[in-house]
């Protein structure tokens, strides 16, 4: 967000200042952008996403090996008939890539965020493959949580807490990282106006986007309860 100045102060700017200020309010990429950077304050907002989705998968796997160890074990996730975790442990939804379980899939992906995310905290740069990868790869995770939203509110009728924190998570990393992506001209120039608007409106979107799903799930958890 770019703040309002006065008349006055803006006679104050030097030629380098004034363009900087019309970069952030047109959403124009900076130059360590290009070479593949990222704001201080998006790096920090996609360590928090990735961490978020990190310490769900960690709950996850913990939750696993608990009931793994005692079949009939109460998990803290487990708190009433309709949200609950323990369900899908073991269920063949659960183990989509070749048997493994999603949440270790989870837990080895958000460590690779976060690692990336302390990177560019740190005012490291990573080439324009790996930010390609990385907007597949949450793309991928995307088709998987509308999966697995389907699976929860139609087919199984059970909401997994730790899921929806990595939902959350995913759907966060998801416009972040391609509106990012698209604005530095990693896919093209062509592309870099799209991305502009997307940094622009990518609070809205975002926050669109989780007042649907928490919509979504009131309406959900009030038809389960009549």
């Amino acid at each position: 967000m770019v703040r309002r100045l006065s008349d006055s102060a803006y006679d104050d700017l030097s030629e380098a200042e004034l363009d900087a200020r019309l970069e952030r309010f047109h959403a124009q990429a900076s130059p360590a952008q290009r070479e593949g950077g990222l704001p201080l304050s998006a790096s920090l907002i996609m360590l928090v996403f990735a961490l978020t989705g990190w310490v769900a998968s960690l709950e996850l796997v913990l939750s696993e090996k608990i009931r793994l160890a005692d079949p009939q074990a109460s998990l803290s996730c487990d708190i009433n008939a309709f949200v609950s975790c323990g369900k899908w442990i073991g269920s063949w939804q659960n183990e989509l890539l070749f048997g493994i379980s999603n949440s270790v899939v989870g837990l080895a992906f958000f460590s690779g965020v976060t690692a990336l995310a302390l990177v560019f905290v740190s005012g490291g740069r990573a080439g324009r493959h790996l930010w390609q990868a990385l907007s597949i790869a949450l793309s991928i995770g995307m088709v998987w949580v509308l999966w697995f939203q389907y699976q929860s509110f139609a087919a199984q009728g059970s909401l997994c807490p730790y899921c929806y924190l990595v939902w959350l998570a995913t759907i966060g990393l998801f416009v972040s990282v391609w509106s990012r992506s698209l604005q530095a001209g990693h896919w093209g120039e062509r592309l870099v106006r799209c991305g502009q608007m997307l940094v622009r409106n990518r609070f809205l979107i975002v926050g669109v986007w989780y007042a649907a799903l928490i919509l979504l799930t009131a309406l959900w958890l009030w038809g389960m309860s009549l």
